[in-house]
């Protein structure tokens, strides 16, 4: 089977246009997908991975050089689910500093309490009350007289 036909076979198995193949892949048109799967014209080598990309499968599997269309995304997919495959499809479409920064952003969210699983082994905080807020051994501070607006600032501060 030639990589046009290849590419046509999987992208009818996903259920996907060729238009939005060519969207996901960076053309600017479905006609462009409508030649590569006539008879493989106009595919440069640079386009390959973006279309294995966009068709959840490997560079590999669209030159003919394996069977399998699996691919990190299906893995991924089985193991953790269909939103943990689009995660892994959407960050391998970043650049290296868009990396970067989404790996930065889920480690931060794994600090808040509101986005992860409950563990049971720890306690969830009432966000509510903000009562988690109150320090739970402090000493007032006798060198200085703290005033009303130092207390609103205080508590501004912390319901940001």
């Amino acid at each position: 089977m030639e990589i046009g036909q290849i590419i046509k076979k999987r992208r009818e198995e996903l259920g996907m246009s060729q238009e939005e193949l060519a969207l996901k892949a960076g053309y600017k048109s479905r006609s462009s997908i409508n030649k590569i799967e006539v008879d493989g014209r106009g595919l440069p080598q640079s386009k390959i991975t973006a279309i294995a990309n966009a068709l959840k499968t490997t560079p590999a599997f669209l030159m003919g050089w394996e069977n399998d269309t699996a691919s990190a995304y299906d893995y991924v997919s089985s193991c953790f689910g269909t939103d943990a495959g689009e995660m892994l499809e959407n960050f391998q479409q970043m650049n290296e500093k868009g990396q970067k920064e989404a790996l930065k952003r889920v480690k931060e969210m794994v600090h808040i309490p509101e986005y992860m699983k409950d563990q049971g082994n720890g306690k969830v905080l009432n966000t509510q009350n903000k009562s988690y807020l109150t320090p739970v051994a402090a000493h007032e501070r006798t060198d200085i007289e703290v005033t009303e607006d130092m207390k609103r600032h205080d508590d501004a501060f912390f319901d940001e």
